[in-house]
């Protein structure tokens, strides 16, 4: 089975560096961590208000960087980039044109992609706003190049609005991270589950938590080993250093993972273990009745299911 980027560049895939390739063959989610230097961003007040509305990266050296890189079915990704604390999302999709599409909140950014043995390149050739495209003189200059030193995958990214000016340029690299974080196990049709997952996404400490629907493949496995009904889950599950938690015990551990109010969880310890659990059952059992179903499973994993065309959240198999 191939991906969207051997899809989009066909034969000319080949011709990339192997980290590169490694990159763009997503089988499973992938966790990547390193290091960005961010050399270079406008001064004036436009370039400061766009990069803070898009919460990108500020200038700095050595920022630690980590990328988060998902698949979703219907072959899209779904990329969440976190440096030093600043944040931005974005979902990736083939155009019917055969270019790449990044859906970027209310955006949808077309690239052009060249591949070469230097690496793939990036240029930004048309843009939309909620799918009505904007004129051609308003486009930003958007060049992004991924190429590689030794077995890291590197990437500088540059740029740059009419008017406006230079908005950033940051370059750095990334490698891969060990595959055992501790792994989210969610309802994925569950609306509270979803607005948890989104919450964890939010304020996680370090972004290296997986999310995996419970409906998926790997979701289904996990729920058996811990003996919770995939078809009617009545518990979440979490899973740190090869331990599987559920009830309120999954609900604490997942807590000591965030920041922000979630801190304060662990003060539910001061209750017997059954009554939490009990209070944590009724939650669960009546979840649908009191906060609703999605109509498709919400988040990234590994595995999960696509979002719609041109929707800008990832969704569980």
């Amino acid at each position: 089975m191939t991906t969207l980027f051997q899809d989009l560049l066909a034969e000319r895939f080949d011709l990339l560096p192997a980290p590169v390739r490694r990159f763009h063959t997503l089988e499973r989610e992938l966790f990547t961590g390193g290091r960005a230097k961010v050399s270079a961003q406008g001064r004036g007040f436009g370039a400061a208000v766009l990069a803070f509305l898009a919460s990108l990266p500020a200038t700095g050296e050595n920022i630690e960087t980590h990328v988060r890189f998902t698949p979703l079915s219907g072959k899209c990704e779904f990329w969440r980039r976190d440096f030093a604390g600043r944040r931005y999302e974005s979902v990736m999709q083939a155009a019917p044109d055969g270019r790449l599409i990044e859906h970027f909140g209310p955006f949808d950014l077309y690239f052009d992609l060249t591949a070469s043995p230097a690496g793939l390149r990036w240029s930004l050739a048309e843009w939309r706003l909620l799918k009505i495209p904007l004129p051609r003189a308003t486009t930003p200059t958007i060049e992004c190049f991924e190429s590689a030193e030794g077995e890291r995958f590197t990437f500088d990214i540059d740029v740059r609005f009419p008017i406006v000016g230079h908005v950033v340029h940051y370059k750095g690299s990334l490698a891969e991270m060990p595959e055992d974080a501790p792994i989210f196990v969610y309802d994925g049709v569950c609306a509270l589950c979803d607005w948890t997952v989104r919450y964890v996404l939010a304020n996680e400490i370090t972004p290296s938590i997986r999310f995996v629907a419970i409906q998926s493949e790997d979701g289904r496995a996990l729920a058996r080993k811990a003996d919770i009904d995939p078809d009617a889950p009545e518990s979440f599950l979490f899973i740190e250093n090869g331990r599987l938690m559920k009830d309120s015990e999954a609900l604490l551990a997942l807590a000591r993972q965030l920041r922000g109010p979630a801190r304060a969880a662990p003060l539910a310890r001061l209750l017997p273990r059954f009554v939490a659990d009990a209070l944590y059952r009724l939650v669960a059992r009546n979840r649908y009745r009191w906060f609703g179903r999605t109509a498709a499973c919400a988040l990234p994993a590994a595995s999960r299911a696509a979002p719609e065309a041109g929707a800008d959240r990832p969704s569980s198999d």
